[in-house]
């Protein structure tokens, strides 16, 4: 069993008081909905922080999972409590590789449904001009890079991020990758469009979502989590219980104990690579 001074933050929580960061999946959170109550299990607890000033907490990572319960009127979730503040909790940046549409949309929606201009440049001034803010995306493909720039909205508002992926959700195959090398993406997507690279976020940047309601686009934000809890199993028939969440917190406490005397929590510091997702 892994030093007990190092284990997981699991806790009760309200659902109600949960916020996610991103836009959610409807009909994800519908299949969720009905596998959730067929298994009768909450496996893998979402993963929130707190807000400052604030009872509530935002999810980093689970939020078809915590609007799920929701949904199906579940009062309670058990989440894992992580402090963003934590060296260990790291928030990167996903990148979409979009397939299956013609360049000339894609660059016609940014232009026209997103109002950006698309500036030609090279890819050191691209990255160069994110890290700077006079950009809010850019996008590489067989013509090139091109930089996204709002006319006359303020960049750093990341509500235009919304506008952006929704010029081409829904019309193309969106794909996450983890860098902006063209070369190095295209081998595996031969039917690819265009790689839309965003700007790195920063724990301020979710933070300010959760506080002023709005929402960042699914897919694009990856928390790497230390000590991520995983396979916890708790019945879903406890959490939709009509306890006060005091006595829910008392019978946590009581199932932590439990598997803490089984020696039943194992910890894998090993990267692992999941072919099931």
């Amino acid at each position: 069993m892994q030093n007990s001074s190092a284990l997981p933050k699991l806790e009760m929580i309200s659902t109600n008081a949960l916020i996610p960061h991103e836009e959610i999946d409807p009909r994800r959170t519908e299949r969720l909905v009905t596998r959730l109550l067929e298994e009768g299990l909450l496996k893998n607890p979402p993963v929130v922080t707190e807000i400052p000033d604030s009872d509530c907490y935002v999810v980093l990572d689970g939020a078809n999972r915590t609007v799920s319960f929701q949904n199906a009127h579940i009062p309670h979730i058990v989440c894992q409590i992580v402090n963003y503040s934590d060296p260990g909790v790291i928030l990167d940046t996903w990148y979409h590789v979009v397939s299956g549409l013609s360049l000339e949309e894609l660059e016609k929606g940014l232009v026209e449904n997103c109002e950006m201009d698309l500036v030609e440049c090279s890819l050191e001034q691209a990255r160069r001009s994110l890290r700077l803010e006079t950009a809010l995306a850019y996008i590489i493909s067989e013509n090139g890079v091109r930089k996204l720039v709002p006319p006359t909205q303020e960049i750093r508002d990341l509500r235009l991020l919304n506008g952006l992926v929704q010029s081409y959700r829904g019309k193309a195959d969106i794909f996450r990758a983890s860098n902006d090398i063209w070369e190095i993406q295209k081998p595996f997507y031969p039917d690819i469009t265009a790689l839309v690279v965003f700007p790195r976020l920063q724990p301020a940047d979710i933070l300010h979502a959760a506080r002023n309601d709005y929402k960042v686009p699914s897919g694009i934000t990856r928390h790497i989590i230390p000590a991520r809890a995983l396979n916890i199993n708790i019945p879903i028939g406890i959490l939709m219980a009509n306890w006060p969440i005091e006595k829910k917190r008392e019978w946590l406490q009581g199932w932590w104990m439990e598997r803490m005397a089984a020696n039943s929590i194992r910890y894998y510091a090993e990267s692992t690579f999941s072919f099931n997702e």
